[in-house]
């Protein structure tokens, strides 16, 4: 082992290499080299000490100080969770949770099969615990894979087991080094949610696809509706669904993947988005990260969990650490590269990525305005026809297979003709000429209905000239049902 003395002079020989060096500071927590610029610039100089001194165990940062330029050297902090034993403990156990808790769950809530049964286990695992785990996997290792590129030490990805409906809380890397500099702090804060994007858009792709042929309905998740982002909605646009389907669960896990990108990419703390903002405005990150939890709190009355998130990045800490070397700037394409991830941040993020919905199924008769509508009241000539309008809305969580008919009252004996005419459901508009109209309605999905009575040429004196007839619609397993009471005032 060196003494004190040779340690400080092997030291001060390495950071003479790179760094004219003209005065020593000892004190107990560093040894602070004065130094002078050499005439190419910090950043190269810098690079190759650190490389240099990381292989002997230390740690070497440069500042600026009172027109000094200052090399600070530490001893490199000893690494922790040194085995691997305890990442593949928690793989292991969030794949169990994932295809149990996750895929199994999801399918079963999408296909309606019994829920741990084989079929549930099996296309839940390859089409939601799969895909996600991929998608969260390869975020981590982008970051593991750049972070070893710049020699910077890191663990394998740590997985965090769950509940339903995702089974995992997701996955997370422990830098065990300081960051370089801020392009290597760019690059591994960026790396990982490029790639869990560019893997979640086919993903979501795929599984768009899949839903377009699906007879069921939009699923809920424990009582609550996912909602698009941005791009999401674009990507549906290379698939248009059908009024009714049910998203298909490959795309809700390309959904979650997307809204991971977003959530990581927040400018806040020591999130991915932290390192891409402190590496872009450097002390100026303090005040966008303040503005970002402060953000995710205003928007808590939108959606609680955002409070959660918001007071959690509060407590690990709001401020971001400055990597080694603060003093070279980016260059122009790391620029792009970070103003990329904003946008990418903006077309994924989800203000209230869950709607809370009634549990309760029920149907509803509404006026096409949409408010409440109890009962309908009409004249009709003799011998003339009238168009009445209304809405039937499902008001239940889940999607429904609805069957609406008529109960006339013997008018038909008396010479009405009463018939659903034209049926619209969102943009598709089918024309009919039936007593009886069977619709699938997704949850808060409304239809907009036609009804045409047609009045006899003639009506008896003696008979009350205000007839009553019903339009009565229910489930097709009877568990919810409505009837809007029609009241008929026929004229000469």
């Amino acid at each position: 082992m060196l003494s004190a003395e040779a340690e400080v002079e092997s030291i001060r020989s390495i950071v003479a290499k790179h760094f004219p060096v003209y005065g020593v500071v000892v004190s107990p927590l560093a040894l602070t080299f004065q130094v002078r610029v050499p005439p190419t610039g910090i950043d190269g100089p810098f690079d190759a000490l650190w490389q240099e001194l990381v292989l002997n165990e230390y740690v070497p940062t440069i500042t600026q100080e009172k027109g000094e330029t200052l090399v600070h050297v530490q001893r490199r902090p000893r690494a922790r969770f040194a085995g691997r034993h305890v990442n593949l403990i928690l793989l292991f156990l969030t794949i169990a949770t994932t295809v149990f808790f996750g895929g199994a769950w999801n399918w079963a809530d999408y296909a309606h099969t019994p829920f741990l049964s084989i079929e549930s286990i099996g296309y839940g695992a390859v089409f939601f615990s799969i895909p996600l785990l991929t998608i969260l996997g390869s975020h981590e290792m982008g970051h593991y894979l750049v972070a070893k590129r710049y020699h910077v030490r890191a663990s394998l990805p740590f997985f965090l087991p769950s509940v339903p409906p995702l089974g995992t809380f997701g996955a997370f890397i422990s830098m065990r080094d300081p960051i370089p500099n801020r392009r290597a702090l760019l690059d591994i804060g960026v790396s990982g949610p490029l790639v869990g994007f560019a893997i979640a858009i086919p993903v979501t792709l795929a599984g768009l696809a899949l839903s377009t042929a699906s007879p069921a309905g939009v699923p809920s998740l424990g009582g609550e509706l996912i909602q698009p982002s941005i791009l999401f909605t674009l990507l549906s646009k290379f698939f248009p669904l059908p009024n009714t389907f049910a998203l298909h669960p490959l795309a809700f896990a390309g959904w979650v993947g997307l809204f991971v990108t977003a959530i990581n990419l927040l400018p806040a703390g020591q999130l991915d988005g932290g390192h891409v903002a402190r590496a872009l405005l450097g002390r100026r990150q303090l005040y966008v990260s303040w503005a970002a939890v402060l953000i995710l709190f205003g928007m808590s009355v939108f959606y609680p969990g955002w409070f959660i998130f918001g007071f959690l990045i509060f407590m690990l800490g709001v401020r971001h650490p400055p990597p080694l070397n603060d003093l070279t700037r980016l260059d122009s394409t790391r620029k792009l590269i970070g103003i990329a991830a904003v946008v990418i941040l903006l077309v994924t993020f989800v203000p209230q990525p869950f709607v809370a919905v009634g549990n309760e199924r029920a149907l509803a008769f509404e006026t096409v305005g949409g408010s409440l509508l109890p009962e309908m009241n009409a004249t009709v000539a003799l011998g003339r026809s009238v168009v009445l309008t209304f809405a039937l809305n499902n008001t239940g969580p889940v999607r429904e297979d609805i069957v609406v008919n008529l109960r006339q009252f013997n008018l038909e004996s008396f010479g009405f003709v009463i018939r659903f005419t034209r049926v619209t459901v969102g943009t598709n508009t089918t024309t009919v000429d039936t007593t009886t109209v069977s619709l699938l309605l997704n949850a808060s999905q409304r239809a907009v209905i036609d009804l045409q009575v047609s009045a006899p040429s003639s009506w008896p004196r003696l008979l009350p000239t205000t007839v009553n007839f019903e339009v009565r619609t229910t489930t097709r397993d009877g568990v919810a049902s409505a009837i809007l009471p029609v009241a008929l005032d026929v004229t000469a």
